[in-house]
């Protein structure tokens, strides 16, 4: 009986894994139905373990119930993506700080590398690899913090930086990586937490410019 319990708790952790990974990659766009019946014969589960994994994410701010649709990827609204933004903030300048002491030299160049990747990628064709390599940049930093709870709590505000990505000039998102990488390299731990959290502060920003321009328009 135990064991039949352990196998269940690592289906759903397995399950759950894939479809957040998939939402933050940007393979599931918001609004997108998550249906169990697909999903199932996917992951290769039951439908309840696919059941579960949702209601698990739902709790987490990814997925939502709909009517008739069952799960659906979450949507924001401009002043629900500043929210999260704000709070996106605060993680994010706690996970620069706390890498400082702990980045090796290969975890600095590899950092600068998917600087100049996501840099090198401008432009809406590349959008989806560069949201892509946006999520590896900050996700690199929460794994170099070695702080779980962290990474836990992140899970939810890393998923809205695939909404503004391609909404900052790239010269300008390349200076800002690049200085962030340098404070922690630099192990100045004040200059890197102020630096990630001035990057997420400009994103959310730019949210608010992008809306205030849009409904001049109207």
């Amino acid at each position: 009986m135990a064991k039949r319990t352990e196998n269940a708790r690592t289906q759903r952790q397995r399950v759950t894994d894939a479809i957040q990974n998939g939402i933050l990659e940007g393979k599931f766009n918001p609004g997108d139905p998550l249906r169990q019946i697909p999903l199932s014969a996917k992951f290769g589960v039951s439908q309840s373990v696919v059941r579960e994994s949702l209601r698990t994410l739902e709790q987490s701010g990814l997925v939502e119930g709909a009517e008739n649709l069952g799960f659906v990827v979450r949507s924001f609204g401009t002043q629900e993506l500043v929210d999260a933004y704000r709070v996106r903030e605060v993680l994010e300048g706690l996970a620069a700080r706390s890498c400082c002491r702990k980045a090796s030299q290969e975890d600095v160049d590899h950092l600068r590398a998917i600087a100049g990747e996501i840099h090198a990628r401008s432009g809406r064709r590349a959008r989806a690899r560069r949201s892509e390599l946006e999520y590896q940049f900050h996700r690199y930093f929460l794994e170099l913090s070695e702080n779980q709870t962290l990474q836990r709590v992140s899970v939810g505000y890393r998923f809205v930086g695939n909404f503004v990505v391609t909404e900052r000039d790239p010269d300008e998102l390349l200076e800002e990586h690049l200085a962030i990488v340098e404070a922690v390299a630099a192990n100045e731990p004040d200059e890197a937490e102020r630096l990630a959290r001035l990057h997420v502060r400009r994103s959310a920003e730019s949210i608010q410019d992008r809306n205030a321009t849009k409904s001049s328009l109207r």
